[in-house]
Formats: structure tokens, C-alpha cells, sequence
């Protein structure tokens, strides 16, 4: 419960520093179906298989689409819709003004901005120090237990001081993540068959300090009797 205030996605690369063991555990032990490694060779297959199904998504029109689609840019944008994908700060504010960052240019996967965007990308999945991931069953109940589960995974990494950043992009169900979304569950030792699934799965590290991303205001989702 004290961790509620201090909880973030830190979306930022990371430093290179290893996740404690005793750390993992902590996660490992804070819902059922959690699962974590720490181990070298696992961490670059995965930040390997993060990335080539970043590729897909981002090459594939109508799921990059689905991302371009709720990206907020600069501040007036994300305080007058707080929610979705912020790109905010001065820098990419600057670039916002000046046309060079625009939801029509990252759809042209031929352009600066979309190159650019992937090299940003590429270097968060490169620097993840560890992973995290959560499965159980492929039902609906399955689902909202999941959710639960990676909250309780989130306050845990709050307070343990570690950074994490899901990434669930091998996840997902198109056609042309199939293979990937194989490739996942193999790695992960989680069989769709069996009626299990893995529900998500993150990066785990050491980043800099970030705020807390943007929120409605209470009065815009809670209604009086």
C-alpha cells in the first residue's frame, strides 16, 4: 500500500545494472503465475524477441495505426486528453511545432521520424537488465486476475526501487504475430494448449527518475448519487 504513490512505468533506458536475485524473488512472490529471469543468455533472447515483434507492429499499417491513434503531442494535447501515449517535453514539443513530429510522418515508415522512433525504442529494449512475466488461464477470469497480478507485480517493483515497462507486443493475437506469440509461450514454457497463456510480459532495470504519467481528474470518471 505505501509503494501506491511512488509507482511508475519507467519508460526510459535503463542502466545496465543487474536485478538482485532477492529483488526477483520479492516479484516472483507477489501473485500466482509469476515468473522472472535474470539469467544473460535468456534476457538477450528476449530483448531479441521484444524487438522483432516491435518490428511487426510497427511495420504492420493498421496495428502501428492503432499506436498513432492515441499518441498525445506536447502538453497542450496531454493535459486536454491525459491518457494514451504522451510524447511530451521540450524536445519533442519543439519537433511537434516544427512538423517534424506528427502522427502522419511516424505512419510513413520510410521517414526520419519513424526511423528515429524505432532507434528510441531499440535502445529500451536493448538495456533491459531483466524480465518479468505473468500467466494463467486463457479465459476471461484468466484476463482480470492477470490484471490484478500485475499490479500487485508493479507495487512490488515500487518498493524494491526496481524499474519496469511492459512490453507486450508478443502477445498480441493477429496473423502476423503468430509465429512470435509461439515463439513467446515456447520461451516462457507456457503451452496454449493447456488453456494457459502468458498475459504480459516486461522489462525490469534501473532508469532515471520520472513523474507520474498524466491522469483525468476524479470528477471526470466518478459520479455523485
Amino acid at each position: 500500500f505505501d509503494a501506491i504513490p511512488g509507482r511508475r512505468t519507467n519508460k526510459e533506458p535503463y542502466d545496465g545494472r543487474a536485478v538482485p536475485e532477492a529483488a526477483l524473488a520479492a516479484l516472483r512472490a507477489a501473485a500466482p503465475g509469476v515468473e522472472t529471469t535474470g539469467e544473460a543468455a535468456r534476457v538477450v533472447r528476449l530483448r531479441d524477441l521484444g524487438w522483432r515483434a516491435h518490428e511487426v507492429e510497427s511495420y504492420t499499417p493498421r496495428t502501428l495505426k492503432e499506436s498513432l491513434d492515441v499518441m498525445r503531442f506536447g502538453k497542450a494535447q496531454i493535459n486536454a486528453t491525459p491518457d494514451g501515449i504522451d510524447l511530451g517535453g521540450a524536445f519533442l514539443e519543439a519537433l511537434h511545432l516544427a512538423g517534424e513530429l506528427t502522427p502522419e510522418k511516424l505512419a510513413d515508415t520510410a521517414s526520419t521520424a519513424f526511423a528515429q522512433g524505432m532507434a528510441m525504442y531499440r535502445e529500451l529494449f536493448d538495456t533491459a537488465a531483466a524480465w518479468v512475466w505473468l500467466s494463467g488461464p486463457a479465459t476471461r477470469e484468466g484476463e482480470l486476475e492477470a490484471g490484478r497480478a500485475l499490479m500487485r507485480v508493479s507495487l512490488t517493483a515500487a518498493a524494491e526501487g526496481v524499474d519496469i515497462h511492459p512490453f507486450s507486443q508478443a502477445l498480441q493475437e493477429y496473423p502476423e504475430m503468430d509465429a512470435l506469440y509461439a515463439e513467446a509461450h515456447r520461451e516462457l514454457g507456457v503451452d496454449p494448449a493447456s488453456g494457459r497463456r502468458v498475459h504480459m510480459l516486461a522489462r525490469l532495470g534501473y532508469g532515471p527518475e520520472v513523474k507520474a504519467s498524466p491522469r483525468w481528474p476524479l470528477e471526470t470518471k466518478i459520479r455523485g448519487a
